[in-house]
C-alpha cells in the first residue's frame, strides 16, 4: 500500500504514549540500561558494562542510569496472549492482571491452555515450539530420505505423485515429535519423557513408513524379493482383495486416476488398457504407490512399455490424520513385522515390533533426516545435535571429565593432548549408542562390504558406549540406557539443577524473548527450580515463566539489568498465527498446507520473506531473530497488503466492508493492533486509522475499498500487531 507510506509516514507523525505508530524503528528494539537499577522482585546482577566501582578517568562522559520501568499489564498480557494463542486482550483481562500481578496472568494463562475456545489455538503454538525446539523439521525429503528409505525408492521420485499423500505424509514427519511432546504435557506426563519415550503420536501411514525403513534392500533379480503387479485397466481393486490370499487379485495393485489430475502426460500412459497386468518387485516401488506414483514398468529387453506417472494414493485421508499413541518395542525373535503395505492391519495396531530403537526425539525419521550421517562423520553430528537440544550445550575443549569408557575412540584422535583429543575422548565413546544399531544409512542392514561405493559398515561386536557430560560418567550400551543418562546430568551451579530443565526454560526464553535469560539469574532459577519440583510438568513451566518479570517486564531482574528488557519482532509463524486467528481466517499465510491454492501460494511467497524462528548445525542457541530491520519492514508491508486484500471486500470471506468503514476500524484496534476499549491508547489509535482512510478518500481516484485497504495495512503494521512487548 503506498497509501500507507505517503500519507501516513508523510503526514501522520503520531504518538501513543511513548510510542509512535508510523515509526518501527523508533519502537521496536532493546531497550539497555546505561548501569545497575535498584531493581525489584527478581532482581540480583549488575550490569558488566559498568566497570564496577572506581573514580571516571578525566574526559569520561559519566552517563546516569536509566531507571527501570517496570511494563504496564496491558503490554505483559497482549504479549503473553498473543504469544500463547495468538488473539489480543480484553479490558477484562487486563483488569485481572493489574489487581492481582503475575498470580493472575497464571489464571488467565491455565484458562487459555485449558478452555475449549483457546486450547487449540495453544496447541498450534506449541505444535510450532515443540517442531522447532527438537528439531523435526527443515529437511529435504526428496533428497535426506535417499539413506532412510534407499536411493530410487521411498521419496525419490521421478514425477509428482498423484494428490496429496505424499506432501501430508511429509508433514505428519514434521509433526510426529510435536505432537508427541504435546500428548505428554496434557497428559500431565514428566517432560523428561521426550528423552526416553518409546511411544509416538502417529498415523497409519507413518507407521508404514517407519515399517518400510526396515524392508530389506531390493533385489530385484532375486527369486525371493517381493512380488507384486499393477492392473493397468483403471478398475479399482480394494485394498482387502489386494492382500486376501485367496482373491484372484492378490498382490494385484490399481493404477486409478488421482482426484486432481496431473499436469503431466506420461510418454506412454498405459492406464485404460484392459488386460494389462504389470509384475513389479521390491518393497521400494511398492510404497510409492502407496503414495500415489505408479514406476515405469520395462520388458526384459529394457524398452519402456509404461512410463513412470501420477496415481490414487492407497493412503487415505483419514490414513494420514488418525493421529494415536502408538507404542515401539525390540521386534522379537522369529517375529515377522507387518507390511508396510498392509494399512488395514496397520489402522488398528498401536504396537510396533521394529529392529531399530525409536526412544525420544534422537531417533525419529524426521531428526535423522535432517541430520544424515556417513562413514566419515559416523554419529558425531546426531550425538552433538541431541546434546544441543537436550542441553542446549554440547563437547567443548575445555571439558576435564575423562571418560570411564574409550569405546569407539577414533584411532587419529585417540592421542592425550593432541588438538582434537579433548572433544572426540567424550564425544567418540558417545556415538557407540547410535553405531551399536544404526547403521550409515541410520537403517538396520549394516552392509558387510560397501554398498554404492559406500564404506563397509558391518555390524559391532563391542555395543560398549560411553557417556561422559557434565556430572554422568558411566557406561551403556542402549538408546534406552543413553535416555536415562540424558535425565541424569545436572548444571554445575552451587546448587545443581537438572540441565534439561534449565535447557527448557531457557529455549522458552528465547521463544518469549527472542534473547537468552541469564541462568545465573535468581528468577530465571526460581523458574527452574518450580519446574523440577512440579515433577518437570510443562504447563507448569509454561505458567511460571509466561507470568514471570522475565517475560512480562513487570519488575527488573539480573537479565534484564545486564541485558536490557528486549522488545523483539513478531517472525512469521508469530505473525501468520496471529493474523489468522484475529481475522478468523486459519492458516492464513498457508504455512501448514500441503498443497497450497493460488491465493495461499502468493501470500507463502511473502510470507517467506519474513524472518522465522529456527536452528542451526552446532549452535548453542536458537535462531530467533529480534531486529526491525528495513528488509522486516518491506516484507511485513507486502504481506499486509496481500492480506488486505483478503480481507476487505473481498470476493469470497471477506471480514471488512467499506460500507461500515467505522466499525471495521474500531475492530482493528482491537482485534489488529490489540488495544482493548479500556485501554488510554485505544482512541488515539483509532483517530489515526480514521485519519489515514480520510486522507486516502481525498486522493483523487481512490475508491473506499482501497481506503480501508490501506487503512487495514497501517494496523497491521502498527508496532503492536509487529512486536512482542510494547
Amino acid at each position: 500500500m503506498k497509501l500507507f507510506k505517503d500519507h501516513v509516514l508523510g503526514r501522520f507523525p503520531l504518538a501513543l504514549g511513548s510510542i509512535v505508530l508510523v515509526s518501527l524503528g523508533a519502537c521496536v528494539g532493546s531497550v539497555t540500561p546505561a548501569s545497575t537499577t535498584n531493581g525489584g522482585a527478581g532482581s540480583g546482577g549488575s550490569n558488566p558494562g559498568t566497570g564496577g566501582a572506581g573514580t571516571p578517568s578525566p574526559g569520561t562522559v559519566t552517563v546516569p542510569p536509566t531507571p527501570f520501568e517496570p511494563a504496564a499489564a496491558a503490554s505483559a498480557v497482549r504479549k503473553v496472549k498473543s504469544l500463547l494463542t495468538g488473539q489480543t486482550p480484553t479490558d477484562d483481562e487486563i483488569a485481572s492482571v493489574t489487581a492481582s500481578g503475575a498470580a493472575g496472568l497464571q489464571g488467565l494463562i491455565n484458562g487459555w491452555m485449558t478452555k475449549p475456545e483457546s486450547q487449540d489455538l495453544f496447541r498450534q503454538k506449541m505444535f510450532f515450539f515443540f517442531r522447532n525446539t527438537f528439531q523435526q523439521t527443515g529437511f529435504l525429503p526428496g533428497e535426506d530420505f535417499k539413506l532412510q528409505l534407499l536411493q530410487n525408492a521411498g521419496f525419490d521420485f521421478g514425477t509428482t505423485p498423484g494428490d496429496d499423500a505424499y506432501p501430508t505424509l511429509v508433514q505428519n514427519l514434521q509433526d510426529s515429535f510435536a505432537r508427541t511432546a504435546w500428548q505428554l504435557m496434557v497428559e500431565g506426563k514428566p517432560f523428561t519423557d521426550v528423552l526416553t519415550t518409546q511411544r509416538f503420536m502417529m498415523t497409519t501411514a507413518l507407521k508404514s513408513l517407519y515399517l518400510q525403513i526396515e524392508m530389506p534392500r531390493d533385489a530385484f533379480n532375486s527369486t525371493t524379493a517381493l512380488a507384486w503387479k499393477v492392473d493397468e485397466s483403471g478398475t479399482d481393486i480394494p485394498l482387502e482383495q489386494t492382500l486376501d490370499p485367496s482373491s484372484p487379485n492378490y498382490m494385484v495393485f490399481a493404477d486409478v486416476a488421482p482426484v486432481t489430475a496431473s499436469t503431466r502426460t506420461p510418454a506412454m500412459p498405459c492406464r485404460g488398457m484392459v488386460g494389462m497386468i504389470n509384475p513389479y518387485k521390491g518393497y521400494g516401488q511398492l510404497f510409492q504407490v502407496l503414495l500415489g506414483y505408479i514406476p515405469n514398468y520395462s520388458l526384459t529387453s529394457g524398452t519402456t512399455t509404461c512410463s513412470q506417472h501420477a496415481s490414487k494414493p492407497y493412503m487415505t485421508a483419514s490414513d494420514l490424520s488418525d493421529w494415536q499413541w502408538v507404542s515401539v518395542r525390540p521386534l522379537a525373535a522369529a517375529e515377522t513385522r507387518i507390511a508396510p503395505y498392509d494399512l488395514p492391519k496397520l489402522r488398528t495396531t498401536t504396537e510396533l515390533g521394529l529392529a531399530l530403537p525409536r526412544v525420544g526425539f534422537y531417533t525419529t525419521p524426521a531428526f535423522l533426516a535432517l541430520w544424515n550421517t556417513n562413514d566419515s562423520n559416523q554419529h558425531r553430528v546426531t550425538v552433538n545435535q541431541t546434546l544441543l537440544i537436550a542441553f542446549g550445550q554440547s563437547f567443548s575443549s575445555a571439558a576435564t571429565i575423562i571418560p570411564s569408557s574409550a569405546a569407539g575412540l577414533d584411532a587419529g584422535h585417540s592421542v592425550a593432548g593432541s588438538e582434537c583429543y579433548t572433544c572426540h575422548k567424550n564425544l567418540d565413546p558417545m556415538r557407540q549408542f547410535w553405531a551399536n544399531q544404526f547403521d550409515f544409512n541410520d537403517r538396520n542392514d549394516f552392509p558387510a562390504r560397501g554398498v554404492m561405493g559406500g564404506a563397509a559398515n558391518p555390524r559391532p561386536k563391542d555395543t560398549t558406549a560411553g557417556f561422559a557430560f557434565g556430572s554422568v560418567n558411566t557406561t551403556g550400551s542402549t538408546m534406552v540406557d543413553f535416555g536415562n543418562f540424558l535425565t541424569q546430568v545436572q548444571d554445575g551451579a552451587t546448587t545443581p539443577m537438572s540441565q534439561f530443565a534449565v535447557s527448557m526454560a531457557q529455549k522458552l526464553c528465547f521463544f518469549a524473548n527472542s534473547v537468552e535469560c541469564l541462568t545465573s539469574d535468581p528468577e530465571f532459577r526460581r523458574v527452574v527450580a518450580a519446574f523440577q519440583s512440579s515433577g518437570f510438568n510443562f504447563a507448569a513451566l509454561i505458567k511460571e515463566l509466561m507470568a514471570s518479570p522475565l517475560v512480562t517486564g513487570s519488575a527488573a531482574t539480573a537479565t534484564s539489568d545486564a541485558n536490557g528488557f528486549n522488545i523483539s519482532i513478531a517472525r512469521r509463524d508469530q505473525l501468520c498465527a496471529a493474523l489468522s486467528v484475529r481475522l478468523g481466517k486459519p492458516d492464513l499465510c498457508a504455512l501448514a498446507a500441503a498443497v497450497p491454492s493460488t491465493t495461499q501460494a502468493a501470500t507463502l511467497k511473502l510470507a517467506g520473506s519474513v524472518p522465522a524462528d529456527s536452528f542451526s548445525r552446532g549452535s548453542e542457541i536458537p535462531v530467533t531473530p529480534s531486529d526491525p530491520t528495513l528488509f522486516y519492514s518491506a516484507a511485513t508491508e507486502g504481506l499486509c497488503e496481500n492480506i488486505a486484500v483478503q480481507v476487505v471486500d473481498a470476493t469470497a470471506g471477506t471480514v471488512y466492508t467499506s460500507t461500515d468503514s467505522a466499525n471495521a476500524m474500531a475492530d482493528m484496534v482491537q482485534k489488529i493492533m490489540g488495544y482493548p476499549p479500556g485501554d488510554p491508547h485505544y482512541a488515539s489509535a483509532l483517530q489515526i486509522l480514521k485519519d489515514d482512510y480520510a486522507a486516502s478518500l481525498a486522493i483523487k481516484g481512490t475508491t473506499a475499498t482501497n481506503a480501508l485497504r490501506s487503512t487495514f495495512a497501517l494496523a497491521c503494521e502498527a508496532p503492536t500487531t509487529l512486536s512482542f512487548g510494547l
